[in-house]
């Protein structure tokens, strides 16, 4: 029993019963993916393609290879064993990493190797996070999902600074070795873990309605973040100085780390509705200040709330909200909306030419964006049971008892 104690992983001391084996487990396989899905269609195939007029249209292919293979896995994909899934789409990325450095440089081979990684990556997602979701139950996915974030986007930062500076042999490595991570978990017997959790799955069977009302905000995020957002980054470039620069990425990437481990708190304490339209609303703000002032202190406050922001919508629109609106029979379905609208909305930042509008245009068109995003927010049902804040601060209190107790005894 003390050991089962031990064993549990218990943040900022609220209940959550996940063991640091299962955590350790989601923290390594979310890092894995997740930086795979953002290094490889830029980094690899600015190396492995040396056309520049043609990579885009390599990138656009790759994520649209994602969509539709998830399209095609959809209704599979909850018959299939999720972890054999993750090991498998792990060796295929690896082995596809030797064949893109041992092939001869021909163009439309390469090309068909990086789509086949697409359709890989599509599925060992897809089967994370159902994975992810046989791990957790409603009242603490905010928390576990923004804390695997938070030990992750520090990693996830370092290796896109690595492969940035890397040449093909590099880049390839990276992959290689971040391919290897899922399969590494292996050792940890994660199959083990999944079986002590079943007996606490709930189920969940939303309307229509409340999928679409909170679709909508998931797919305008997304689309600013591959289109109008990229504006502003270039408009920042240019009017600072590389160090400054550099210094407000720090800024950012702190604040999102931070904003991960806020966020999942915020979520399961006061609800998802809330923890949304704060994100939301403070991404809108820091674009309209980013964009629309230009004072160099105000360059680092907006920097910031906009770390903050996206390190809080991550884990919510990847691991949580999905996961809430899912139940056994659909959850690769929900997840599944989620990966698609990423994919489908990465690919269209590739095809809209964004340079050519003027900063002010681009700081009010996503403000209005926003604006639009927080209406379904509004209109949008709590995921949560109407009594998960009870149990939480019940479990709090039962804490504080137990460790004041602890604290009598021992004096």
């Amino acid at each position: 029993m003390k050991g089962d104690r031990y064993n549990q992983l218990s943040i900022l001391k609220s209940g959550v019963t996940l063991t640091r084996q299962g955590f350790l487990i989601n923290a390594v396989i979310f890092f894995c993916f997740f930086t795979l899905y953002y290094t490889f269609p830029f980094y690899v195939v600015k190396q492995a393609i040396p056309f520049a007029n043609v990579r885009p249209i390599v990138q656009v292919v790759f994520y649209l290879v994602m969509a539709i293979t998830l399209v095609l896995t959809i209704f599979v994909t909850n018959k299939i064993n999720a972890l054999r899934s993750i090991y498998t789409c792990s060796i295929g990325i690896l082995a596809i990493s030797l064949l893109l450095f041992s092939v001869p440089d021909d163009v439309v081979l390469k090309s068909t190797l990086i789509f086949s990684v697409g359709g890989f990556l599509a599925v060992g997602l897809l089967a994370f996070f159902t994975y992810f979701w046989r791990l957790t139950v409603p009242e603490e996915r905010g928390r576990i999902g923004g804390l695997v974030a938070f030990v992750s986007l520090p990693f996830y930062f370092v290796s896109i600074v690595m492969a940035g500076n890397l040449d093909f042999l590099g880049v390839t490595v990276l992959s290689m070795v971040l391919s290897l991570g899922p399969l590494l978990v292996s050792l940890l017997r994660p199959s083990s873990v999944v079986l002590t959790r079943n007996s606490i799955e709930r189920g969940n069977y939303p309307e229509k309605r409340t999928i679409l009302l909170y679709s909508i905000p998931c797919a305008l995020f997304f689309l600013i973040n591959a289109t109008f957002a990229r504006n502003i980054t270039v408009n920042t470039v240019r009017h600072v100085s590389s160090s400054m620069y550099l210094s407000l990425t720090l800024f950012q990437i702190i604040g999102a780390v931070f904003g991960a481990a806020v966020g999942g708190i915020i979520a399961d304490f006061f609800g998802r509705r809330l923890s949304l339209a704060f994100s939301v609303t403070a991404y809108g703000i820091s674009a309209a200040f980013a964009g629309l002032i230009q004072y160099y202190a105000l360059y680092y406050f907006a920097y910031i709330v906009n770390g903050l922001s996206w390190g809080i919508l991550l884990p919510l629109y990847s691991l949580v909200i999905w996961g809430d609106l899912a139940n056994k029979e659909n959850c690769a379905k929900m997840y599944s909306i989620g990966l698609i609208t990423l994919s489908l909305t990465a690919s269209i930042g590739f095809l809209i030419p964004t340079s050519g509008i003027p900063i002010i245009v681009t700081s009010l068109l996503i403000c209005l964006l926003i604006f639009f995003s927080n209406v379904p927010i509004a209109l949008a049902p709590e995921l949560l049971s109407s009594d998960f804040r009870e149990r939480i601060r019940l479990r709090l209190h039962l804490h504080a008892v137990r460790k004041i107790q602890k604290q009598q005894n021992q004096g």
